[in-house]
């Protein structure tokens, strides 16, 4: 396989493999700017979604309970980890470097979509 072609499916992976259209949209500021510190975008709300959805499924096939935040946070920061090495990690425009508060942002959308649908599954329950 070409080097370049493989680099090219990695980088996608990162956000699976969405049509650009779709990234611009989901890249849309609704809280503050990401030209500043801090905002809230479409990403965060896959983020939250996903949380849900990787919530959903640990508890689905009734893994330990006891450990389920942390666990999923340790999910969520290697799935941010997986975008930094791929070079994906939003850079903090007034640097140009790594912008440590989009991964805060994104991980802590993610817990709390985790937490509201651990929440909701206890009292189904």
């Amino acid at each position: 396989m070409n080097e370049t072609l493989l680099q090219q499916l990695l980088y996608n992976s990162g956000d699976a493999f969405l049509p650009e259209k779709i990234k611009q949209l989901l890249s849309t500021d609704f809280i503050g700017s990401s030209k500043k510190t801090f905002y809230v975008s479409g990403w965060s709300i896959v983020h939250f979604m996903n949380g849900i959805i990787i919530g959903y499924l640990y508890l689905y096939f009734n893994w330990d309970r006891r450990l389920y935040m942390l666990k999923l946070f340790i999910i969520h920061i290697f799935w941010e980890l997986w975008e930094t090495i791929l070079g994906m990690s939003k850079p903090y425009n007034l640097t140009g470097r790594g912008n440590i508060i989009d991964m805060i942002m994104d991980t802590l959308f993610f817990m709390l979509g985790a937490y509201i649908l651990r929440s909701y599954y206890k009292q189904s329950m």
